[in-house]
């Protein structure tokens, strides 16, 4: 589970964030340089760290695989992109071409990756779950069993994760062997998901009858413990994110770096 630190981030409504996110997300979608979105990346990366504290090395981490991917867009763009009649031929290695527009389109795509990316990191990690689904159901008026289930099948993640490093420390103990290569994986997953299956199913049915004994669902509405509000604080805050990213935009447009459209 994810560990929030008590923040600036973390005390904001999940809507009001999870709606940020959304409006930031989809301008970049018709920003057409890479530039800008390296820009948004570098503004989610700060305002998960100053914002809400999560640690540099926490967030390192976390980007680790999307800054492969990013480099794998960023290749295959550069290596077998479309072809632009008149553009700049920036270098040759055999039978590959590397031109102008296919970096701007590589750089453009990789960069929006590592943005949404950055973007999504500072909202998953100073959000906690239950306080998530609380505001959607109060905020938004999401069908509670809907969510709520949602919720419950999560928190059940880390636990099949933890019971999966039982049974592996079990079966090792007994010396089981598990061999390396695509056969070896097989069979090794193969015992696993019996003893995963089982536990997660008694499991599920101890879930399930606790929440029918609390008549879980039996009424459309329910009263809370913790009601979730948006606040002043909340909406200070949306206004200046928002307006801090149509500044950004605005600033570059002018500058002449932030394009929009589809072409180069």
């Amino acid at each position: 589970m994810n560990e929030i630190v008590d923040s600036f981030l973390a005390r904001r409504n999940p809507v009001v964030k999870l709606g940020v996110l959304l409006v930031l997300s989809l301008s970049l979608t018709v920003i057409f340089d890479p530039v800008t979105p390296a820009v948004f990346a570098l503004l989610g990366l700060l305002a998960a760290w100053g914002l809400g504290g999560v640690r540099p090395l926490r967030l390192v981490r976390a980007m680790a695989p999307l800054l492969a991917a990013a480099a794998g867009i960023m290749m295959a763009n550069l290596l077998f992109g479309r072809e632009v009649a008149g553009d700049v031929v920036l270098g040759s290695w055999g039978p590959f071409t590397v031109t102008e527009a296919r970096l701007m389109v590589g750089g453009s795509i990789a960069l929006r990756v590592l943005a949404f990316a950055a973007l999504s990191l500072s909202f998953v990690f100073t959000t906690e779950p239950g306080l998530f689904v609380l505001s959607l159901v109060q905020q938004l008026r999401f069908n509670y069993r809907v969510a709520f289930g949602v919720l419950v099948g999560y928190r059940m993640l880390p636990l099949l994760q933890s019971e999966y490093q039982h049974i592996r420390a079990a079966q090792r103990a007994r010396g089981m062997a598990e061999g390396r290569g695509p056969v070896a994986w097989f069979q090794r997953m193969r015992r696993y998901a019996v003893p995963l299956l089982a536990g997660a199913v008694r499991r599920a049915g101890r879930v399930a009858l606790a929440m029918d004994a609390r008549a879980f669902g039996a009424f459309p509405e329910r009263t809370y413990r913790r009601r979730v509000r948006v606040g002043p604080a909340d909406w200070a805050f949306a206004v200046g994110a928002v307006g801090l990213g149509a500044a950004v935009v605005t600033v570059l447009t002018a500058l002449g770096v932030t394009r929009f459209g589809v072409g180069v």
